[in-house]
């Protein structure tokens, strides 16, 4: 019971200290949002679709409402399974998910503090000094300044993991490896990145813990093994929908964005404008928040008398130090990503990052090596309060309990960000949305656009929100990629932007099952505006003559398209070899081989001028069941516009087999592979020497139709 009522208190301290770092957020928990609405509002959306899938024991969850008609939509960003797990009856009992983050935002900070302040006590035995290595673990410069993303908040399992690692090699007991393997687990699922981060530490408690221990290495190496094979088997369910959005969608990482994203020198010794006690010092740069891992004065004084009062001991305390100074030192190293640059000078061409890029499964995911920086300060906490307690050890009661509330201000004052900025946002969102969100809450099932597409997706958010009060999928959304037919959507060359076909690209949203179309009327960029935009996206849909409902609504105006009862061919049947018949075009004569030869990368193409055809002879009359055309995604926007294929039968005769706008079959290849689309065509029976295909529009300016690779296919 003594126990349970000093960590109790403990708890109560980083609640209140929480509170006031994070002050205003609890003037009005039900109706704000700490930082922003971009990150914020996106990881209140997960956290409240994964609570709403836990009650329903989370079926469907990895389809979340967003991007549709793709799948494992949660697997595009952090799946926040480990936080919304414990705030979960609270969504279901208010149905409000912005008190449910804010809620589980609070206590992300608490978890941190304690975290640590039971790795910190355990290993120094002080629990003043532990407290201290707590407020800097929960409210250190960079954690503060990354409130926008509760998952680097929510990383308090990483020390309790370690404490349970230290506690098993102290004692022996496997109750303390599954203390470890359990919050592994939950860290994993809090911040997937997480993975990566507590291994570095794990690795070497574990290393260091065997060799203290070497006579029993076997017994141990069993059950390290053991609790990893059960932290893997944990995992499954969650890694592999992430590894089939990757290989589905190429859900990886490019070089750019790693090497924007990786931290500088600069990072850990400029103080970070805005925030902290240290921001007026002369250094203070304008470092982005993502790689501002400055780690404050206080704990590298700590962590300098805990090195110096060590150094020519052989106790506890110095291979403690040795050992959190090996993780800070490669956690660092690793957080400077494919190259050590210093104050934007690049010092060597590769690095570790750039090497474990290669050998380990997932690494290619990460977009911001600098958040490696997060376990340096993790070790800088626990080398940090091993100074501490040298030092306070030192020290009469009185002046122990005075040092240690100086200690615990110092740093609140270090991280403190006066005031920290909160934004208003209703649980049932923006007043404009909440009339749709109702009448689509009422409507059949069915896929939703909303309108306007945008390039900066961050409004689209809102529309994300939506679903949890309407429960229907969008194709919009935001996350940590964007889906094809997203980005399809968004260019102006693309087929949603036809205004001369309207009832083409109607039946195109039909194909893939959008049912619902909202136009936002507020949300109209002032270029999307002057481009008439708005109401020529409302003339389309108008004049399709494929309309149910058309709905004026506060802030809005929303369509029902007739649902999608028509079927498109995919490729089937006996494919035809290309030795059985000759290909010859009008256009672009050297390039028509490449039409044929089996390589996706190579391809024909010609402008649109309403005469561009291809040819394809037979030896003998054939039954062509389908044509297959095969796009890129570099060429996506030089697709037909209008297409006509007609068979010639060997007595000359002509019939047309197909004669449209080919947009429902070009969007549902592109949803089938948005990387090289297939983009079938079925014919009737025919008995063709000759096939012509032809494009028939003709286009006021210059626009390309690109084939990839040309295929047919008989009965």
């Amino acid at each position: 019971m003594a126990r349970l009522r000093r960590l109790a208190l403990v708890i109560g301290i980083y609640t209140a200290a929480t509170l006031v770092m994070t002050f205003p957020l609890i003037q009005h928990p039900t109706r704000t949002l700490p930082s922003d609405l971009i990150d914020t509002l996106l990881n209140t959306w997960i956290i409240g679709w994964d609570a709403d899938r836990l009650r329903h024991g989370l079926s469907g969850v990895w389809d979340a409402p967003i991007f549709f008609p793709y799948h494992n939509a949660l697997a595009f960003s952090e799946n926040l399974f480990g936080i919304a797990f414990f705030v979960a009856p609270l969504y279901w009992v208010t149905h409000n998910a912005v008190l449910t983050y804010n809620v589980a935002f609070i206590a992300s900070f608490v978890l941190a503090g304690a975290g640590m302040f039971l790795l910190a006590h355990s290993l120094t035995g002080s629990r003043p000094a532990a407290l201290i290595a707590g407020a800097y673990y929960a409210f250190c410069p960079y954690r503060m300044l990354q409130v926008m993303h509760i998952q680097m908040i929510a990383t308090g399992w990483i020390p309790i993991g370690l404490y349970g690692l230290h506690r098993y090699f102290q004692t022996s007991r496997r109750r303390w490896l599954t203390l470890f393997a359990t919050a592994y687990v939950l860290q994993v699922t809090s911040n997937m990145y997480a993975a990566y981060f507590m291994a570095i530490p794990a690795a070497f408690v574990i290393a260091g813990g065997t060799v203290a221990n070497r006579a029993n290495w076997r017994r141990l190496a069993l059950d390290i093994a053991v609790a990893g094979i059960v932290v893997l088997a944990m995992l499954v369910p969650v890694l592999v929908p992430y590894y089939q959005a990757r290989v589905a969608y190429r859900n990886v990482r490019n070089s750019v964005e790693i090497d924007m994203n990786s931290a500088d020198v600069i990072s850990y010794v400029s103080p970070p404008e805005g925030i902290g006690i240290w921001q007026w010092l002369p250094t203070a740069s304008a470092v982005e928040a993502e790689k501002a891992l400055f780690p404050g004065i206080l704990f590298i004084a700590l962590g300098c008398a805990a090195a110096v009062h060590t150094r020519r001991s052989s106790d506890q305390a110095r291979r403690l130090v040795i050992l959190y100074g090996a993780i800070a030192a490669v956690a660092v190293v690793i957080s400077f990503g494919p190259h050590v640059s210093a104050w934007g000078v690049k010092l060597t061409d590769h690095g570790p990052y750039d090497w474990l890029w290669w050998v380990v499964p997932g690494w290619d995911g990460m977009r911001v090596p600098a958040r490696f920086g997060s376990v340096a300060l993790l070790a800088l906490a626990v080398i940090g309060a091993i100074g501490a307690a040298i030092l306070l050890r030192r020290l009469g009661r009185r002046s122990q309990v005075a040092a240690t509330v100086c200690g615990f201000l110092i740093v609140l004052a270090e991280g403190w960000i006066v005031p920290m900025r909160t934004v208003s946002y209703n649980a049932r969102g923006r007043p404009e949305d909440r009339d749709v969100s109702q009448w689509l809450a009422a409507r059949p099932a069915g896929g939703v656009l909303d309108l306007p597409m945008v390039t900066d997706n961050f409004e689209e958010l809102h529309y994300q929100y939506g679903t949890l009060l309407h429960g229907h999928p969008i194709v919009n959304g935001m996350s940590g990629y964007n889906s094809g037919l997203q980005r399809l959507f968004r260019n102006p060359a693309g087929p949603l932007y036809d205004w001369d076909r309207p009832g083409a690209v109607v039946r195109m949203l039909r194909a893939v099952g959008i049912r619902y179309v909202v136009v936002h009327r507020g949300d109209y960029t002032r270029d999307q505006r002057r481009d008439r935009e708005e109401e020529r996206s409302i003339e389309l849909l108008r004049t399709s003559g494929q309309l149910v409902t058309d709905r004026e609504m506060y802030g809005a105006r929303v369509f029902e398209l007739e649902s999608w009862t028509e079927s498109l061919p995919a490729p089937a049947g006996s494919p035809i070899d290309p030795h059985f018949f000759t290909v010859t075009v009008n256009q672009n004569e050297d390039r028509a081989p490449y039409l044929t030869d089996g390589d996706r990368d190579t391809r024909w193409f010609a402008e649109q001028d309403g005469e561009t055809a291809i040819d394809i002879s037979f030896a003998q009359p054939t039954n062509v069941a389908i044509v297959e055309l095969t796009s890129a995604e570099r060429s996506i926007t030089d697709y037909p516009r209008e297409l006509r294929i007609d068979a010639i039968d060997q007595n000359g005769a002509t019939r047309t087999l197909y004669s449209a706008s080919p947009y429902p079959e070009l969007i549902t290849a592109f949803v089938r592979d948005g990387f090289y689309p297939r983009v079938a065509f079925s014919l009737a029976d025919n008995r063709a020497v000759r096939l012509r295909i032809r494009q028939t529009a003709s286009l006021p300016s210059r626009r390309w139709w690109s084939i990839h690779e040309l295929r047919l296919w008989k009965r």
